[in-house]
């Protein structure tokens, strides 16, 4: 089927124009313009999700989370219905779509509105359910992922040492909530409300991960200025309004480690692999981004008391 029909799935006009995003890493996304409105078409890739018809079954339960909650400055995307699902089925790939979001400003440029909403995400899904079939095994299993790179070949020491050390702190014991699962700086856009976007990943884990990968996602350069992170955090408590435990709040630190070292064994990982998870990625742009993801990490371990004060200001 011609991409430009689908939105006729969802009782749109037919594209007049389509452009394909290249953000993402993992699904395939464009730009339509229906009917002189534009729309963002998207197509979940089934070799990442198993079951994406699960993903979206989640996402509608994320929608009315979001619907019911009241009172909150942050909101998800609102995926048209085809029919009785927000998504539609043509030749075997899971299509979905929603209106086009404008973004008055950028979640790094306004570090404390994104820490708001990804705590208000958590804060909004607490208690609520979601299906795991919709993840793939050992998603954010930062040991399945180390294991999984030395069963490719790969040596990694200072990772290896990085997972004895967390494997310290991501007990059992620690509660696990809904969370994001991708909580980069680049999925709030900022407009009218904090929209929380790409929501694939949410799933039970650690509050810690979305901390983490935010964190990361702020802070590229040689940590001088902390005071992005320092918003974020303040953000991230508001948002989550005194939801966290204090065995919580003491490993957000170590999901900054977390998020950093995992995504560097990931990279490492399909820079050996022929099939890689990373869209788009060559082998060399998989080693070169792992070598700054480790770079990042040893930055991020140089400045822990640092990153422990200010997480202790902002939760205390």
């Amino acid at each position: 089927m011609d991409i430009r029909y689908i939105p006729t799935l969802f009782g749109l006009p037919e594209a007049a124009e389509l452009t394909e995003l290249n953000t993402g890493h993992i699904n395939r996304t464009f730009l339509a313009d229906c009917g002189g409105e534009r729309y963002v078409l998207q197509a979940l890739n089934r070799s990442v999700f198993p079951c994406p018809e699960a993903v979206m079954d989640n996402i509608a339960v994320i929608s009315h989370a979001f619907a019911e909650s009241g009172g909150s400055d942050t909101a998800v995307p609102c995926f048209i219905a085809s029919g009785d699902k927000t998504y539609a089925v043509a030749e075997g790939e899971v299509w979905r779509i929603y209106r086009y979001l404008f973004a008055t400003a950028t979640a790094a440029a306004e570090p404390a509105a994104a820490g708001r909403a990804f705590g208000s995400f958590i804060r909004v899904m607490d208690v609520k359910e979601l299906n795991s079939a919709a993840l793939p095994s050992g998603y954010h299993d930062f040991g399945s992922y180390y294991d999984e790179l030395t069963a490719l070949g790969g040596k990694a020491p200072r990772l290896a040492s990085l997972k004895a050390e967390l494997d310290t702190v991501f007990t059992e014991e620690l509660p696990k909530r809904i969370i994001h699962g991708d909580a980069k700086a680049d999925n709030v856009l900022i407009g009218d409300a904090l929209t929380v976007i790409d929501l694939d990943t949410a799933m039970e884990g650690y509050a810690a991960i979305d901390f983490g990968d935010l964190v990361r996602s702020l802070c590229v350069g040689d940590m001088s200025d902390l005071s992005p992170v320092r918003a974020a955090a303040q953000g991230f408590a508001e948002g989550l309004d005194g939801l966290l435990t204090a065995e919580e709040v003491s490993s957000l630190y170590y999901g900054i480690l977390r998020s950093t070292g995992e995504l560097a064994v990931r990279y490492l990982a399909d820079s050996l692999r022929e099939e890689k998870y990373f869209r788009g990625k060559s082998t060399a742009d998989c080693i070169a981004r792992a070598e700054e993801l480790l770079r990042q990490l040893d930055r991020f371990t140089a400045a822990r008391s640092d990153l422990n004060e200010i997480i202790a200001e902002a939760f205390g």
